[in-house]
């Protein structure tokens, strides 16, 4: 009997000894759990063929043969482990690592690179980022129906791809090589090029062969992703990757300032000038003020609407508005003032007409061209801090003095993208990031691009062309500022300024601010080897 009443004591206080330790138990879990904590912005979720603003997330899962560092000097070999050209770059050959498992364990090879370098060209799949690719041998042909596939790309054995380009392409692994992550081809070759976008591959399971896997996605809510211990770069440092979901960089902000994440979105904007102050204060965050987006902001025009076809039209739209003044007052003096697309100062031709705040000459090239001031036209825009809003306001305020009635809308990406792709798109207020290299602007300024919304002059393809056809700055310089002299001339932007995205990042996460700290300009757009298998948490 006594010993039964010792079991029972003794029962009781080991249960009461495990109810105190639990909360000590979880506590220590919670400061061990190596979680890094990233925001991330609605409507990005489509995968690496049909938005670039999830590229952070997709560099986590999936990877390219190679990738851009962070630095930017360069691109580190991911699932290539060396390429060479025996012909000055018009052919290009790839020798793939060896071993490399997707994470569902079946291995990649070159069938995987030849299926995914396809895809992204295919019409039927109408990716955003197939005209990176109009330099490959048989892509004009693939697009107009001419051909089923890209001849210029080929498997040589299952680790060896060549590339065969229009011409010697010097520059073609650094410059558009790397906008390319590859594709599961044992998973989505069965899929029809018209219906991948709504396959379940994006959301349920995005298989890949990066340092995380996929783990799980609440719509809206946040996507996680895990610790790859069979990484070919080595085992990840963090367990896991956690993607918030928000809606706006407001929200954002306040989660960093909470401590509920580590790693801001800079897609849709950074700090806003008016919060940098407020956010330097929060102990728990490092925040970068400066960091320069190389990120040419404008009104962006569709040139399909026959009332913005007239030069004279969007040009005066130019004229209208008092950009020096938005920049100090709005803008509290950040940015400054851009008259075509290319940041660097080598690209851009010292010509330029400077678009000078001039309202009168607005209205008379507007009266020139027959301006209908009853017109009302959609205006959209995705920055949704109060700066940007603020910005838009002056923008509407200054159009309408001369006549122009822009109605604002705000949109996330996702809806943008449904505007872009039914037609309806009129005008709106973005920026593009124009990243290291002025050869990326072809992306969105040559024929047949998407975001070039029909703008077409064969003189823009053909510098193009021959701007990536040389190696050497001093040799390439010219063909990119005639290029610089004719957007400007043309008005296929209505430029406004370049300018800053300053960044936080919580203390708690080595590598991140470290990483964006180094690098020259925010590299948009494409995915960025940021060395994540390495980030740690304190």
């Amino acid at each position: 009997m006594k010993t039964r009443k010792t079991l029972i004591a003794a029962s009781a206080a080991l249960v009461a000894l495990s109810l105190l330790v639990s909360p000590l138990m979880a506590s220590a879990q919670a400061k061990t759990d190596k979680t890094i904590r990233q925001a991330f912005r609605t409507g990005c979720m489509a995968g690496p063929l049909y938005t670039t603003c999830g590229n952070r997330l997709d560099e986590t899962v999936l990877q390219g043969l190679a990738h851009v560092t962070w630095k930017g000097d360069g691109v580190k070999a991911l699932l290539a482990e060396s390429w060479s050209t025996p012909d000055k770059g018009a052919t290009w050959i790839f020798k793939l690592r060896k071993g490399v498992k997707w994470h569902d364990g079946k291995p990649f090879t070159a069938d995987d690179v030849v299926f995914s370098y396809n895809t992204y060209a295919d019409p039927a799949v109408a990716s955003i980022i197939a005209n990176n690719l109009s330099d490959v041998k048989g892509y004009e042909e693939f697009r107009s129906g001419k051909a089923s596939s890209l001849s210029g790309v080929s498997k040589i054995d299952d680790h060896t791809v060549k590339f065969e380009l229009n011409g010697p392409r010097p520059l073609w692994v650094e410059l558009k090589q790397i906008y390319f992550s590859i594709l599961p081809k044992h998973i989505l070759g069965d899929v029809k090029p018209s219906e991948l976008a709504r396959s379940p591959f994006w959301t349920q399971n995005r298989v890949g062969t990066g340092p995380f896997k996929w783990s799980k996605y609440v719509p809206d809510q946040y996507v996680e992703v895990v610790r790859n211990d069979d990484y070919f770069l080595g085992k990840p440092k963090a367990d896991r990757i956690v993607y918030r979901i928000f809606a706006d960089i407001p929200s954002i902000l306040n989660a960093l300032a909470a401590n509920e994440v580590d790693v801001m979105s800079y897609e849709g904007g950074g700090i806003p000038v008016s919060d940098i102050e407020r956010m330097q204060k929060v102990p728990t965050l490092t925040v970068l003020p400066n960091v320069d987006a190389g990120l040419p902001t404008y009104l962006q025009f569709n040139f399909a609407q026959p009332f913005l076809k007239d030069v004279r039209v969007r040009q005066a739209m130019i004229y209208a508005i008092d950009r020096e003044k938005i920049i100090a007052t709005v803008r509290k003096g950040t940015g400054k003032i851009s008259n075509t697309m290319f940041p660097a100062t080598w690209a851009q031709s010292p010509s330029l007409n400077p678009y000078k705040y001039d309202p009168v000459k607005a209205k008379q090239l507007l009266k020139e061209a027959g301006w209908d001031s009853s017109r009302k036209i959609d205006f959209i825009y995705y920055y949704a801090d109060q700066v940007n809003k603020d910005t838009v306001t002056a923008i509407q305020a200054y159009l309408a003095a001369v006549g122009v009635n822009i109605v604002p809308r705000l949109l996330n990406p996702a809806e943008i993208q449904t505007v872009y792709k039914d037609g309806t798109f009129e005008m709106g207020y973005f920026a593009n990031g124009q990243g290291l290299d002025p050869s990326l602007g072809a992306l969105t300024s040559t024929c047949g691009a998407q975001l070039s919304f029909t703008y077409c002059n064969k003189r823009v393809d053909e510098l193009y062309d021959l701007g990536l056809s040389e190696s050497q700055r001093e040799k390439r310089a010219p063909y990119y500022q005639e290029i610089s002299k004719i957007l400007n001339e043309e008005a296929f932007r209505g430029w406004l300024w370049y300018e800053v995205r300053p960044l936080a990042f919580n203390k708690r996460v080595i590598g991140a601010s470290e990483h964006y700290a180094e690098m020259p300009t925010l590299i948009f757009n494409l995915p960025v080897y940021n060395e994540v298998e390495k980030w740690d948490v304190k």
